[in-house]
């Protein structure tokens, strides 16, 4: 009885999504867009435009596209074949009760984001409307985040087909201005950033990746679990991952390199398009909102047995505290420490996709242990790897670190997962 109630809606936080319960491409991929059109990529790629010059900008977001859509096919086909959420994928990783600790930090880190985009809604809605003060404005936009997100995949989706058009329309129509307005693609090449605000190479394609690395690792299987095949997921994660996520990063640049704001509302405002800015500003933050604290209540549903409405109060009120906190304006930091190590977290699943359980996942059922050591030391030593200043990407280090390490460590000992569910 309660395992139904956990499921009522069509949620399935509890057990695998049934494949007469799948969604079609269109309706999922409307439901991806509200967190796929998001400022929050905008916003990055402003930070990116700001610190270097723009082929060095395209470069890196190249390259966080590329790490980004790897990442993105491996965590989408493992959700739709298993039609598992990442809270039930992590036990394969962890075990039940170290998948509980990964997913509730996970979770958290939605809720951060979560936090962000409430500001970053209060702030564009303040801004045109100076009579709506920014901090009541940011509690009321968490209050309607977790509304939608409390009705599931059907309210998310329809909020998702108004983002396209919002985000997706005007943020080209402001790309095109920006170029122009600074002497077409000539001009754009030609731009110097100041050397204060000078990025290295690195750090680019750490807000390239982060802008998407804590979506990609626990959300987009939450999502893609509704995918009727892995090649359907893979497909769209291509999309997403490969197309529409880099636009939104170059839109994001262009904008701050032909105004010199760092927020798409404001640029579309000094460009005369205000009315389209504000919408953006809602809009834009609200559908990966919702789909953020979705995710989270997944997986603390999962990990604490309650119906997903309930959950998503709580998960509504630990973003409502960490808005209240001015989470906001650690947006920068926030990005790069994601981008350090969530990618060790997903090597790991990875690993175990590609390798240890290449010819299937056992049931769920069979995992009967609390926790795996070969994952945890395999998250720590790609987040170290991350973080002791190597040549090259940090990123690549992380989650190529955590791979090798977690393969070589599943051989060790009888109790490995190898061992456990060897299939030759």
């Amino acid at each position: 009885m309660a395992e139904e109630k956990r499921n009522a809606g069509g949620q399935y936080a509890s057990q695998a999504v049934p494949l007469d319960q799948r969604m079609k491409t269109p309706a999922l991929f409307g439901a991806m867009s509200g967190f796929v059109f998001m400022t929050t990529s905008l916003q990055a790629g402003a930070n990116m435009g700001f610190g270097a010059d723009f082929a060095t900008v395209l470069k890196a977001i190249a390259a966080g596209a590329i790490f980004l859509t790897v990442i993105a096919c491996v965590m989408g086909a493992a959700a739709a074949k298993t039609g598992l959420t990442f809270g039930q994928l992590t036990a394969y990783a962890y075990g039940r009760f170290g998948s509980k600790i990964i997913g509730c930090v996970m979770a958290f880190a939605l809720l951060g984001w979560t936090a962000v985009d409430a500001g970053l809604m209060a702030g564009a809605i303040n801004a045109f409307i100076p009579q709506i003060p920014f901090f009541p404005m940011s509690l009321i936009a968490v209050v309607l985040f977790t509304l939608t997100a409390a009705f599931g995949m059907k309210a998310m989706s329809k909020l998702g087909t108004i983002c396209i058009p919002v985000i997706g329309i005007f943020g080209v129509v402001s790309m095109f201005l920006g170029t122009r307005s600074v002497g077409g693609m000539a001009g754009l090449m030609a731009y110097v950033p100041l050397p204060t605000a000078e990025l290295k190479f690195g750090a680019l394609v750490g807000l390239a990746i982060g802008s998407w690395i804590g979506c990609a690792c626990s959300l987009l299987p939450d999502f893609m679990r509704f995918a009727k095949s892995p090649k359907m997921a893979i497909g769209l994660c291509i999309l997403f991952m490969a197309v529409i996520n880099p636009l939104m990063l170059v839109i994001g640049a262009v904008g701050a390199i032909a105004t010199g704001q760092g927020d798409m509302p404001y640029v579309l405002a000094a460009q005369g398009l205000a009315i389209p800015g504000l919408l953006i500003g809602i809009f834009g933050n609200w559908g990966p909102a919702q789909g953020n604290e979705y995710s989270c209540a997944l997986t603390w549903g999962n990990a604490f047995q309650l119906e997903h409405k309930k959950i998503t109060i709580i998960c509504g009120i630990v973003a409502l505290i960490l808005t209240a906190m001015n989470f906001f304006q650690y947006f920068g930091a926030f990005l790069i420490f994601l981008s350090n190590c969530v990618p060790a977290i997903i090597g790991v699943f990875m690993a175990d996709f590609l390798y240890t359980y290449r010819k299937g996942y056992p049931p769920v059922e069979q995992i009967t242990w609390n926790a795996d050591w070969r994952g945890l030391v395999s998250v720590i030593a790609g987040i170290i790897l991350a973080y002791v200043g190597l040549p090259g990407i940090s990123q690549l280090w992380c989650v190529c670190g955590a791979v090798i390490l977690r393969i070589v460590l599943n051989q060790a000992g009888d109790s490995s997962p190898s061992k456990r569910f060897s299939r030759d």
